[in-house]
């Protein structure tokens, strides 16, 4: 009877063992990698004027757009799309001067169309307040660092493939009238010998919707405006050991994010752990810390966690911490 118990337990580790080793060779991992369509092939090459030294007035502006035409884009296989600017050199508000180093606000918008004629529908690529700073001689500014790409996801079916794609990229803020103001737009050279950018200094804020809006042929340099799609995919992004130390009115932050190519995180706050916003800059490298004076903080009881993602946009956040700082 014992002999035969052990057959049995035997039998059934062994259909166990089966059935969970056939389980994981049916699971396929899926790993594909980042497609971009660009006019210059090499993405590094977006190093001009964004990061430092001569900017040719390359600015993003109310008044001042730039349109570029990419080829038709065959989206089988894939189930997102990205419209990718590479900006930098946002100002302070008191450029150049220093009495007021906080960054103008602003939206850097853009457009995409099968002819240079533009709808009316736009998307934010981003806020100025996230767009790397100018440095300022002589004075600390925060946020100075190299020109960032900047993503804001498209409906797939906005791409074609079988025309040429044309996108614009402009600035919605008023005050980004020139290039003391506005950020710039990275750029390559390539002399391709082809007509597919033009800069539109004759906007206001918008685009015209009625009729073409390719202006001034620009030739031998690109500005950095790309498509990204994204396949489907098992990438994950974690973000663990979200914790603060209060020391007197400062309150440090910092966590830890693991996954591959991790493109930024920041901090974002609720009031009822259902609605989240952001509430920190972008960090885009470990290690991850930042710190907010008591001032700066709600004075009301909310909760904060750390996120992060990836350059496929998925997505991680911490476990949430709560904060209490009403003044009793």
């Amino acid at each position: 009877m014992h002999f035969i118990k052990k057959v049995l337990f035997f039998i059934s580790f062994l259909c166990f063992f089966t059935v969970v080793l056939f389980s994981q060779e049916q699971k396929s991992y899926k790993f594909p990698p980042v497609k971009y369509v660009s006019i210059v092939e090499d993405l590094s090459e977006y190093y001009l004027y964004a990061n430092g030294g001569f900017h040719a007035d390359w600015y993003i502006g109310f008044n001042n757009a730039w349109i570029v035409k990419l080829p038709p884009v065959d989206t089988t296989g894939y189930i997102d799309a990205y419209i990718g600017v590479k900006i930098g050199r946002a100002k302070n508000k008191s450029y150049p001067d220093s009495y007021d180093l906080e960054p103008t606000e602003g939206k850097i918008m853009a457009s995409i169309s099968q002819s240079p004629v533009f709808p009316s529908q736009s998307y934010v690529v981003a806020e100025n307040t996230d767009i790397p700073m100018e440095p300022l001689q002589g004075e600390a500014v925060k946020n100075v660092t190299s020109s960032k790409w900047f993503w804001s996801e498209i409906p797939l079916n906005k791409l074609s493939s079988n025309k040429e794609n044309y996108i614009a990229v402009w600035a919605q803020s008023s005050s980004f009238i020139d290039s003391s103001k506005a950020p710039i737009i990275a750029a390559a050279y390539l002399d391709d010998g082809l007509e597919n950018v033009w800069v539109n200094h004759l906007i206001k804020g918008s685009l015209p919707t009625n009729e073409s809006s390719l202006d001034t042929p620009i030739s031998g340099i690109k500005p950095a405006i790309v498509i990204k799609l994204i396949s489907e995919n098992d990438y994950k992004v974690v973000v663990k050991n979200f914790k603060y130390n209060d020391i007197g009115n400062n309150y440090t932050f910092n966590w830890n994010v693991i996954g591959t190519d991790i493109s930024k995180s920041w901090i974002e706050i609720s009031y009822d752990r259902l609605e989240w916003r952001k509430f920190s800059g972008y960090i885009y490298e470990a290690p991850y810390f930042i710190s907010f004076l008591r001032s700066d903080m709600p004075k009301d009881i909310f909760y904060l966690r750390a996120c992060a993602n990836d350059i496929y946009e998925n997505t991680g956040c911490s476990n949430y911490i709560s904060m209490n700082l009403i003044v009793k």
